[in-house]
């Protein structure tokens, strides 16, 4: 892997999300400047965020009072820190930059662009929970939850695959209630499935891990998300649900209309299903991948669930048409080998295009590709080569 790049990349952090006991994890910029710092990139950032280790003051995102967003060519910021205020940082799109926006969007909802129609001045949007079925605006590109250095770090090792239990782990926060597509697609799926896998629901409980310095930081600073037990159950296991998100109507096809928020209501109300899914991604879904667990969610092409790089059905995951069930429980049935094979194949996948350098990379190459829309310093931003 070889990269040509000559300028930096600056982050805009919100201040409260520097603080380790705020767990306003900022997983997209991590992942990102961890891939960035792989592969040669520089970066910076307005605040210190990130503590990647308790031993001492050892940062990933380093601020540096020399270095502002105008010393930089592409400046980068995260849905979560500005999601409850709206504000952006001040002068921004100020007439003179003289660099590209991007905004890492991983809103669970559709109404930041309605509510706050400056973030339509970003020229690159990179939305987790895109839905290829459904319609946003030009400077939309598909994202993903995608793996952390800190989660590849916990399923970097994992048992034979024949020592694992055959299980499906269903390890949702709130089971049986919450996400329409996790209880409609759980409800159909797991009374057929459990004649052929046993099914572990357990859930870690809200305690700290203070035992460990290590996991008690990364149980701090990711919102009481990081367990070390919940991995090790994670590893054990043969397969994983990793479903979520909420059906929306097929018309309008803006997500963030109105019409289409008050019918996505009345579905969740009358447990109805459509064609097409929002808020499907999660960090479950990416640790099951990569731990090695035959990964269960809906049909991503039949629901119009959109990455940049797709998986293949039945080959790196399990992806269930919820209007025949019973298709996915026969074919399991009839092969038990391909657990073991989806698992092996959907880990590789995952790995290979989602870990931070692939990552990082693959945003450096869209900006590249598509940089000619940007009305100003149309030649100067990167060259990337493999």
């Amino acid at each position: 892997m070889s990269v040509k790049y000559n300028d930096k990349v600056f982050f805009y952090i919100h201040p409260t999300s520097s603080e380790p006991n705020k767990g306003d994890i900022m997983h997209l910029i991590i992942c990102l400047a961890e891939g960035l710092r792989e592969i040669g990139v520089e970066f910076y950032s307005n605040v210190n965020y990130w503590h990647e280790s308790p031993e001492k003051e050892q940062y990933l995102f380093r601020h540096d009072p020399k270095v502002t967003s105008d010393d930089c060519s592409i400046v980068v910021l995260q849905t979560d820190g500005y999601r409850g205020e709206k504000i952006l940082p001040q002068n921004l799109f100020h007439p003179k930059r003289k660099y590209i926006t991007a905004y890492l969007d991983c809103e669970d909802g559709d109404k930041t662009y309605l509510e706050a129609p400056e973030f339509k001045k970003f020229d690159f949007i990179f939305r987790c929970h895109y839905n290829s079925k459904l319609k946003y605006g030009s400077n939309f590109y598909p994202w993903c939850f995608g793996l952390s250095n800190r989660i590849i770090h916990e399923l970097e090792e994992i048992p034979n695959f024949l020592d694992k239990k055959r299980q499906l782990l269903i390890n949702f926060r709130h089971w049986k209630k919450g996400h329409s597509v996790r209880n409609i697609s759980c409800k159909k799926l797991v009374p057929k499935l459990e004649k052929i896998l046993k099914i572990n629901n357990s859930v870690e409980k809200d305690v700290p891990p203070i035992e460990d310095p290590y996991h008690y930081l990364h149980w701090l600073q990711t919102g009481k998300r990081h367990y070390p037990t919940y991995y090790e159950r994670l590893k054990k296991s043969a397969a994983c649900a990793g479903f979520g998100g909420f059906f929306v109507p097929p018309w309008p096809k803006n997500p963030g209309n109105l019409i289409n928020r008050a019918v996505k209501q009345v579905l969740i109300q009358l447990n109805l299903k459509t064609n097409r899914v929002v808020q499907w991604d999660s960090w479950r879904l990416w640790e099951s991948l990569a731990a090695g667990c035959a990964t269960f969610h809906v049909d991503f092409e039949k629901y119009g669930i959109a990455l940049p790089v797709m998986p293949e059905n039945w080959r790196h995951y399990i992806g269930i048409d919820l209007d025949n069930v019973q298709e996915a429980v026969n074919r399991i049935a009839k092969d038990p080998e391909i657990i073991e094979i989806i698992a092996t194949q959907g880990r590789l996948w995952a790995l290979e295009h989602y870990s931070p350098a692939p990552t990082a990379l693959r945003f450096l190459e869209t900006i590249h590709k598509n940089k000619r829309t940007v009305d100003f310093n149309q030649e100067k931003y990167l060259t990337v080569g493999k």
